[in-house]
């Protein structure tokens, strides 16, 4: 577990990745799929993750945006949600994102350089 600055606010957030969710992609504040977190409570920070972004192309997911972990490939980035409720909503979550998903945990890096552990969905492809 961190502890993080809010810069904000000035109150220290504790991040760990059952309370802590990175989007890439639809989930992230501003994009179409939002209005699945947007009441939960907490703090978002922007960050990177290492891996690969894509749309799918086949599958359950097909025409939504995918990522893969991986340590060699990009910086991807991210948007986290960091607050205690994130981990009381994982169920919704999963069952939103559905079979095409996985939850995973993956190492962020927040725009301030720290890092944390959060939860992220990543594609499930043929590779995996």
């Amino acid at each position: 577990m961190t502890d993080e600055a809010d810069a904000a606010t000035g109150r220290s957030i504790e991040a760990a990745a059952d309370t802590a969710l990175a989007a890439y992609g639809s989930l992230r504040p501003g994009q179409p799929n939002h209005w699945v977190v947007n009441r939960i409570p907490g703090t978002w920070l922007p960050g990177k993750v290492r891996g690969w972004a894509f749309e799918l192309t086949f599958g359950p997911a097909e025409g939504y945006d995918g990522f893969v972990p991986d340590p060699d490939g990009g910086e991807v980035e991210v948007d986290v949600l960091i607050g205690p409720d994130v981990a009381k909503r994982w169920r919704e979550i999963d069952d939103f994102e559905g079979p095409g998903y996985e939850r995973r945990t993956i190492e962020v890096t927040l725009d301030d350089g720290a890092t944390i552990e959060a939860s992220i969905y990543v594609a499930l492809t043929e590779a995996e």
